[in-house]
């Protein structure tokens, strides 16, 4: 009876609706771009390139492109505006078949070549230097423009605030809270990326779990300390290692619109928009400069 119910309902809603023919076309596939330059990790500053498909598939994991002409060149800010790049620190980055990297690494990403045999020589970005990110590939030109701003150090992690996961088993875990001073200058942001036992073995900043700081403009906040605990539970006695990295608004703004378009329910939600940084023809993505800091505690 309940079968024939739903039938019988089913065809008096279909009998009350229009036909609509909804035309979703395929969108123009474009250049994804994941770029970034940081202080401090050496084989953490890599070139993702990769071809989006459709508009059903919005994210990164899509097919990746190899071949590439990628360069990275060191630069200062002059007063007047203009950037002033020193030709001599410009870096090629190339694709590697070096087995320290996972399989999915060694397509269509781009690393200086020294970040697996010679960290200390290879590409490192400098706080307070500027960076261009230059890309040609398939007859087409890319760059890019990112700087490390002043390095925000983590004074402390501290742990606490014990609770009962019920969706976890009933496990006890606490929370961690970071410790650091905002600077005195408007503008700057933190992302923060976490290592812990589950994702040890994972490569890459999408490897790590990230979480954005909920802080948002430093206007109300800019040169006071600030305690900032993660919502995060930890089990006790877990390792974590949090890497706070300290960016520009336009590289803040993008992963926030990216989380949001990667949260998106389809086609007949809510539309979201990348803050692409990238320019060029077909082309969206980011080139991220972070200034990390980074501090490792024991949960308890």
């Amino acid at each position: 009876m309940k079968t024939i119910a739903y039938v019988l309902m089913l065809l008096i809603f279909l009998s009350c609706e229009k036909d609509f023919d909804i035309d979703v076309k395929e969108n123009v596939p474009q250049l994804v771009v994941e770029a970034y330059i940081n202080n401090e990790l050496t084989d953490y500053n890599y070139v993702v390139l990769s071809k989006s498909q459709n508009y059903y598939a919005p994210d990164f994991q899509s097919i990746a492109v190899g071949g590439a002409d990628v360069t990275i060149t060191e630069g200062t800010l002059m007063p007047d505006r203009s950037y002033n790049w020193d030709i001599r620190s410009r870096t090629i980055l190339k694709e590697t078949d070096n087995k320290r990297l996972p399989p999915n690494f060694r397509k269509g990403v781009y690393f200086d070549p020294r970040a697996l045999t010679d960290p200390s020589h290879a590409l490192r970005g400098i706080p307070g230097k500027y960076y261009l990110l230059e890309i040609s590939v398939e007859g087409e030109k890319y760059s890019a423009i990112t700087s490390i701003l002043p390095v925000i150090k983590i004074d402390s992690l501290t742990s606490g605030y014990q609770f009962i996961d019920k969706e976890d088993s009933n496990k006890t875990k606490a929370r961690i809270t970071i410790h650091f001073k905002d600077p005195d200058t408007i503008g700057n942001r933190q992302l923060f990326y976490r290592r812990v036992p589950e994702n040890q073995s994972n490569f890459g900043w999408g490897g790590l779990l990230m979480g954005r700081s909920s802080i948002g403009s430093d206007d109300l906040t800019n040169g006071q300390y600030i305690r900032l605990t993660q919502p995060y539970g930890y089990l006790l006695g877990d390792t974590v290692q949090y890497y706070m990295a300290s960016v520009d608004r336009t590289v803040y703004d993008f992963w926030d619109s990216y989380n949001k378009a990667r949260n998106d329910e389809g086609p007949f939600s809510t539309p979201v928009s990348l803050l692409n940084t990238i320019n060029g023809n077909n082309v969206t993505g980011c080139f991220s400069g972070f200034s990390i800091s980074t501090k490792k505690t024991v949960s308890k």
